[in-house]
């Protein structure tokens, strides 16, 4: 997956790799290019969690569901949940 982040009125295109995780999915970036990128993005932003918010916007609206960031996720990268009620709503 590639996501584009804005940092200083740069685009940033970094990409990610996703894998299931017992509650959800965790995301991370592809390569070490990848990684640098990310590293940079935080260094050069004021804002905090971009990165998590980022990637929370992006597969909102790729996914049109509701997802939040798993806090309990321990692994590496960027941990993520499915709100499922959502799903069985839809249904």
């Amino acid at each position: 997956m590639k996501v584009t982040f804005l940092s200083n009125r740069q685009k940033i295109e970094v990409n990610f790799n996703t894998t299931k995780t017992k509650s959800g999915f965790a995301v991370m970036a592809k390569t070490s290019k990848d990684l640098d990128k990310l590293q940079d993005l935080v260094a050069n932003s004021n804002k905090t969690l971009i990165i998590q918010k980022g990637l929370e916007e992006y597969i909102m609206k790729k996914l049109d569901l509701d997802i939040y960031t798993d806090d309990n996720y321990q692994g590496a990268g960027y941990g993520f949940k499915i709100n499922y009620y959502t799903i069985l709503n839809k249904l």
